[in-house]
C-alpha cells in the first residue's frame, strides 16, 4: 500500500472530524472502513473530497474501503506523474547513464530486461533488450514487474535504474526477488537507487532508503555477488550483482 496517499487520506478524515464529539468516528478509522459508512454531512464530505483531490488530483471513491481508495489513487497519480510529468535524466548519470551501455553491450547479452524502462531510452542502443513499464507507453510491454511472468532465468542481464524505490521493504524485496528469478545464473543485474532522499515534485509515495548495508543483505539473502557499490549523480547509488 502506498503509505503517503494512506497517510494523507486519514488526515483529511481526521480533520473532517476533528471536533471531540467525533472521537469515537477517528478511532475506529482502519484500511477497511468503507468511506461512505462515516456520517457525513454534504458540506463535510464535499470539503474531504475537495482536500484530498487537492494534494493528489483526484477525487476519491466514497463507495470503497479507504485501503482500495488509496490503491486507486495510488494508481491513477502514478500513471499521470509518470507519463506526463517525469521526464529521464540519462545524461547527467555517470554510471548509469549512457555508460552503462557500453558495459552491458560487451557482456554479449542474449536478453536484456529493463525494469520501469520508462520513455525507452536504451531501445536503441542495447541488443536484445525489452523494457517494461506500467506507466509510460513507449514500453514494449506496460506491465509491472510483478505481473511480468515469463519463464524463469529468461535474461542474461536485469536492468532496474530507479524502479525498485518505492513503499516498503516487502515490496522492494517482492520486485527485487522476482527480477532475481527472471536472470539466469551467471547473469548481472544492474540497479540505480534513491537512499531516502524526497523528490521535491513527486511522486506522491515513500522513498525506500537504498543504502550498502541493504545491498550487502540482498546479496546474501538471494545467493548473488555484490560486484559493484558506488555513488552517482544526485547522491544516487549504483550497484550491480552476478547471479551465482
Amino acid at each position: 500500500m502506498n503509505t503517503k496517499i494512506f497517510t494523507l487520506v486519514t488526515e483529511k478524515i481526521n480533520e473532517a472530524f476533528h471536533l471531540d464529539r467525533f472521537q469515537s468516528v477517528r478511532d475506529s478509522v482502519h484500511k477497511h472502513t468503507v468511506l461512505n459508512s462515516l456520517p457525513w454531512t454534504p458540506a463535510r464530505q464535499r470539503k474531504f473530497v475537495e482536500a484530498v483531490q487537492d494534494s493528489i488530483w483526484f477525487e476519491i471513491d466514497l463507495d470503497k474501503t479507504i485501503e482500495d481508495a488509496v490503491a486507486e489513487l495510488d494508481r491513477k497519480y502514478s500513471h499521470r506523474f509518470f507519463q506526463e510529468m517525469w521526464r529521464p535524466r540519462t545524461d547527467d548519470y555517470n554510471y548509469t547513464g549512457w555508460s552503462l551501455v557500453k558495459e552491458i553491450n560487451e557482456l554479449n547479452p542474449s536478453a536484456v530486461l529493463d525494469v520501469g524502462c520508462g520513455y525507452h531510452p536504451f531501445k536503441e542502443r542495447i541488443q536484445n533488450i525489452v523494457g517494461i513499464d506500467p506507466y509510460n507507453d513507449n514500453a514494449d510491454y506496460m506491465v509491472d514487474v510483478l505481473e511480468y511472468t515469463v519463464l524463469k532465468e529468461t535474461y542474461d542481464v536485469v536492468i532496474a535504474l530507479g524502479s525498485i524505490n518505492f513503499n516498503s521493504r516487502g515490496e522492494i524485496e517482492a520486485r527485487f526477488s522476482h527480477c532475481v528469478d527472471l536472470l539466469k545464473s551467471g547473469g548481472t543485474f544492474f540497479l540505480r537507487a534513491n537512499p531516502g532522499i524526497p523528490h521535491k515534485n513527486g511522486p506522491y509515495v515513500d522513498i525506500f532508503p537504498w543504502s550498502f548495508e541493504v545491498a550487502q543483505e540482498l546479496a546474501l539473502k538471494y545467493e548473488l555477488d555484490l560486484l559493484t557499490f558506488k555513488r552517482d549523480t544526485n547522491n544516487r547509488l549504483f550497484f550491480s550483482y552476478r547471479k551465482k
